[in-house]
């Protein structure tokens, strides 16, 4: 709905609608994210929050009446909500125009004793918020101890290489720290903005004065950290310049294909350079460069940033670069024309390819598409299966062998990139499809929306349909966590599978799909070629001559299970079983179960067999190959007899989280000395969520402690 102008509100809405309109004012988008990620609302609705195409107020407040978190007699689950995000103020300025725009003047005590209860709150959270930043400015402090032992002078190679591993040691402590501390910092800031009329000048300006002097010191023993890396680099590459040839430790590159990854080291980032560098000198031909999810960013010079911070500089015998991104990632004109001119340095650069990113198209970009021209380079984009046009800018189809190799690697359709580039994807598969040329899978990565009654063709969430393509071998559909497939539907996609010839397997993640469906939608060509439909959230197939689920090879339970279960409080209890005989055989079978995720799904512990009881009564259980058990509660209360009972269930675990809960009981010490318990598993509590403010529950005096 539009907003209206501020002059007319009053003259076009009252009571209730005229609180809506004034909430969406009040919530700005840090109160908003806060109150979406509490509520645990769905993952798109936050993007869709976090990308700014939305009025954020507007879109929250829509959702909370969608939800039922405000109603036109009751906003106490917002109030509340709101004080335990710690945003007093706003909450209090919530009750205020609510008792303007409402009958009900009583929220539940005189707005006096309200005001004098957030103020006490307030000052009591600020408190915590400083103890926080003074442990996160000890630890620094810690640290900064350890860079101030000297490196010994005229030290040999054992010796050097020592204090660089004990220094790179500290610069990764150093950079997790500094996450932890601008994360606290940032929660710390956006708290005094929100509550700063109920903090006395004294506790406000100490805050202020903990925050800047963290960031201090933590920018001081960064700088001197890398400056010590950098010295010591410099003095390993010197000794192994003058060593022995036998005693060359240096990895020497294949200068055919060098490829720098995101998981090596920084060091490593080092070398490769030097040596690149080194063959960029001495005009040695570089046959090609991957970066393998390694580029960052351009610099103003024109030297590209790595992961690792280290500059990659210009290569001039460069014959090919591969741009391999994080998959989805969205690459601007400033950054696609920046690795376009990077390339062009080098007098023998011939082609560029980039795949998993979305990429713009050039047309208003006339200097590098001459670059181009002159080096006669070519640029190919694997997820589409297109090359740049050097005279118009725009995207083209490519040559059948470039299509061939787009399509051998599969195609993914992430539902953030633009209309434009599913286009030019959908025109690859038709392609595909006119050529003969077999695409591996097509990933509908929560693109997919619906399927035609006839079910000829998909329809997808930008409106774009996908007919039946003979070139396809399989596809994976993708949905939103926990969202329903009806029978209907699926006995659709079941017939647009049927017309895709060589499909040979539908795969489903994250959707919840019927027991069954009907016989008339298999047909006798389906069951003969043997085609498989996967639900691989519960690692199990759809036997398609009775119609049921059944539990498929290890290869997919494996797969099922190695980026962890989650087990969804919405989901039917028929969903629930098939999960809990996915992951019994697994168990049975020595399967790596990295963690398990309740979703609002824990009801109870059952104290007879030690199992876990979701919501749907189904049981979940004791698993001896699970690495991680994770408790979503919702604000819900643990009670000690809980807690007991989810320890004692995870005895074989490494860690047991609690989420978004109420500060669960202190424990007898007793049971923490359980020599099946101590020593091994690790109790976390996070009252705030994932990556937030975190608790450990001591073994020693059964408390919780930071």
């Amino acid at each position: 709905m539009d907003r209206p102008s501020s002059g007319m509100k009053n003259r076009v809405l009252e009571g209730f609608g005229l609180f809506k309109l004034q909430l969406a004012d009040l919530l700005n988008y840090n109160a908003s994210i806060r109150l979406a990620t509490i509520w645990n609302y769905p993952s798109a609705f936050r993007d869709s929050l976090r990308s700014g195409n939305a009025d954020v107020g507007l879109s929250m407040v829509e959702k909370m009446v969608e939800r039922g978190d405000i109603t036109s007699d009751d906003i106490s689950t917002l109030t509340d909500a709101l004080r335990k995000c710690e945003l007093n103020g706003v909450a209090t300025e919530v009750e205020k125009i609510f008792g303007e725009n409402s009958s009900q003047a009583d929220l539940t005590q005189p707005e006096t004793n309200r005001q004098s209860e957030d103020e006490k709150e307030a000052m009591r959270q600020c408190e915590e918020h400083g103890n926080a930043l003074s442990t996160l400015l000890q630890a620094t402090e810690e640290l900064g101890r350890k860079l101030e032992v000297p490196t010994p002078t005229g030290s040999g190679m054992n010796t050097l290489t020592k204090h660089h591993r004990e220094r790179k040691e500290v610069e990764q402590e150093l950079m997790h720290l500094k996450s932890s501390s601008l994360e606290a910092i940032d929660t710390t800031e956006a708290f005094i903005h929100e509550n700063q009329p109920y903090l006395s000048a004294l506790q406000h300006s100490e805050t202020r004065n903990r925050i800047r002097e963290l960031r201090k010191s933590l920018d001081r023993l960064l700088d001197l950290s890398r400056k010590q890396l950098e010295d010591l680099t410099d003095q390993l590459l010197k000794l192994r310049t003058e060593s022995p040839p036998q005693a060359e430790a240096v990895e020497q590159i294949n200068l055919n294909c060098v490829t720098i990854r995101a998981t090596d080291s920084k060091e490593k980032h080092q070398m490769i350079i030097e040596q690149l560098k080194e063959a960029s000198d001495k005009e040695s031909p570089i046959r090609m460069l991957k970066l393998d999810t390694t580029f960052k960013t351009i610099q103003e010079n024109g030297y590209i940033t790595l992961s690792s911070g280290v500059l990659l500089p210009f290569i001039t015998t460069l014959a090919v670069i591969v741009i391999w991104t994080e998959k989805g990632r969205v690459l601007t004109e400033a950054e696609f024309s920046g690795l376009l001119r990077y390339g062009c340095k080098s007098t023998r650069i011939e082609r560029f390819i980039f795949q998993h990113c979305d990429l713009p198209s050039l047309t208003s970009s006339r200097g590098v598409l001459k670059e181009l021209q002159e080096r006669g380079a070519k640029v190919e984009w694997g997820s589409t299966g297109h090359c740049l046009s050097t005279s118009s800018g725009s995207w083209e189809m490519g040559t059948i062998d470039w299509v061939r190799e787009a399509c051998g690697a599969g195609v993914v359709m992430h539902t953030h990139w633009p209309k434009g580039t599913h286009d030019l994807q959908i025109k690859m598969l038709e392609f595909a499809t006119e050529k003969e040329i077999p695409v591996k899978h097509l990933r509908l990565d929560l693109c997919y929306r619906s399927v035609t009654p006839d079910g000829t063709k998909l329809i997808l969430q930008s409106g774009q349909t996908l007919s039946a393509l003979s070139s396809i071998k399989m596809i994976n559909i993708v949905t939103e966590d926990g969202r329903k497939i009806p029978e209907v539907e699926l006995s659709q996609l079941l017939m647009y599978a049927d017309q895709s010839q060589n499909l040979k397997e539908l795969r489903f993640q994250f959707c919840e799909l019927p027991p069954t469906v009907s016989a008339s939608t298999i047909s006798s060509e389906m069951k003969s070629k043997n085609f498989k439909v996967s639900w691989l959230s519960t690692g199990h197939r759809l036997d398609l001559h009775d119609r049921t689920w059944e539990i498929d090879d290890m290869d997919t339970i494996r797969e099922s299970c190695e980026a962890g279960v989650l087990i969804y409080k919405q989901c039917s209890s028929h969903m629930h079983t098939l999960q809990m005989h996915l992951l019994t055989v697994a168990s049975q079978n020595n399967i790596p179960i990295p963690f398990i995720s309740l979703r609002e799904s824990y009801r109870a512990v059952d104290a007879t067999t030690g199992s876990i009881i979701l919501e749907s009564g189904v049981m979940l259980p004791r698993l001896t190959s699970l690495g991680r058990l994770s408790i979503d509660a919702s604000g819900r209360e643990l009670t000690e007899e809980d807690v007991n009972g989810l320890m004692n269930y995870s005895r074989r675990c490494s860690k047991l989280n609690l989420f978004w809960c109420s500060r669960p009981k202190n424990l007898p010490v007793s049971l923490l000395q359980d020599p099946l318990i101590s020593g091994k598993l690790e109790v976390l509590w996070y009252p705030d969520g994932p990556n937030k403010q975190c608790y450990t529950l001591d073994p020693a005096s059964g408390r919780w402690v930071k």
